[in-house]
């Protein structure tokens, strides 16, 4: 005779699913962890502008850089109208916004830093040789490109004596710099 088998199996749950359901319901943590992603991407800081992707109107190399002196005040300076010519030579890395220029053949302001701006203005900062602090001499210029050269103005500053006195001297100037074809 055999035995009878008792059913120990538990009785089946209600899910509360229909049987077509396959994802589960979100439940209160899902909807408040992604109210809480949502509001941590509305106050993360905007994203960075563009990176500048630099300059191609200079790149380093031998230059000619000329000026023509159009006023001075102490009349030490070169007489108005002279052109002064150097040889320059332009060191940095191509593509650079900010690059340096040696004068080969200038006593009095031999090193400078260039800048080009972001409208491809050529910018340029010099100290008299051998000068410190806040008498020193000091010239700048401002370029802007002009076909195959670059052309603007320019000043000088520098402490002279002038009939036994010591004063500020200032002159201005017309600028060009070409790059020397090879």
């Amino acid at each position: 005779m055999s035995t009878p088998r008792l059913d120990t199996s538990e009785p089946k749950r209600s899910t509360g699913r229909s049987a077509t359901r396959s994802r589960p319901r979100p439940t209160r943590r899902t909807a408040v962890a992604t109210a809480l992603a949502a509001a941590l991407l509305l106050l993360a800081p905007p994203s960075a502008p563009a990176q500048d992707t630099g300059q191609t109107v200079l790149g380093p190399g031998l230059y000619v850089f000329q000026t023509r002196i159009d006023h001075a005040t102490c009349g030490d300076g070169e007489r108005t109208g002279f052109v002064s010519s150097y040889f320059a030579a332009v060191d940095g890395i191509p593509g650079s916004r900010t690059m340096s220029m040696n004068l080969l053949n200038s006593s009095f302001w031999p090193t400078w830093e260039l800048t080009v701006s972001s409208s491809n203005a050529v910018i340029g900062d010099a100290r008299m040789r051998g000068q410190t602090g806040p008498s020193a001499g000091e010239s700048h210029f401002e370029l802007a490109p002009d076909g195959r050269r670059f052309t603007g103005r320019g000043t000088r500053s520098y402490d002279a004596t002038v009939n036994g006195q010591r004063q500020r001297c200032r002159i201005s100037y017309e600028a060009l710099l070409r790059k020397l074809d090879t």
